[in-house]
């Protein structure tokens, strides 16, 4: 399985989106995120720009599912299942792999090795200041995913 990263160094919300909305032109609907960050880091924040992307009319529907565990959003192509991890040590994902986008928050909290999907692993930390995040973005079983991110040259 051949892995590509990529690192975007102390970017703001509006740089956020920028990345965000490009990848979402890639996204066909099948790949995992997991998320990767201290408490605080933008995991759900994250998820809620892609989403908004995905369908405008769920930009304030999304939140952190860490007391409910995972919350579903239905859109027009596909299902996108958000999780959080933070208050489960374990998650059968088998019902929905490959049913629709999944988001894994507090990924770091189970191994996700051996998955033939696109997997996309999103490392979060705070940059220089609390309203800027250094992102690294690993990807997995995705080619098409690399090419996507190569496009936004001198973003990074």
């Amino acid at each position: 399985m051949r892995k590509v990263s990529f690192e975007f160094k102390n970017i703001d919300e509006t740089d956020l989106k920028n990345l965000l909305e490009s990848l979402v032109k890639c996204l066909k609907g099948n790949e995992i995120f997991l998320l990767i960050g201290n408490l605080g880091a933008g995991k759900t924040t994250f998820v809620k720009h892609l989403i908004s992307f995905i369908d405008e009319d769920l930009k304030d529907e999304v939140n952190s599912p860490t007391f409910v565990v995972m919350n579903v959003y239905e859109t027009k192509n596909f299902n996108i299942y958000h999780i959080d991890l933070y208050r489960v040590k374990d998650f059968d994902l088998t019902d929905i792999v490959g049913n629709g986008l999944i988001f894994i928050e507090w990924a770091e909290i189970k191994e996700f090795e051996g998955l033939n999907l696109p997997v996309i692993t999103v490392n979060l930390e705070i940059g220089k200041d609390i309203n800027r995040r250094n992102i690294k973005i690993e990807i997995s079983n995705g080619d098409y995913l690399k090419r996507c991110l190569d496009n936004l040259g001198d973003r990074r």
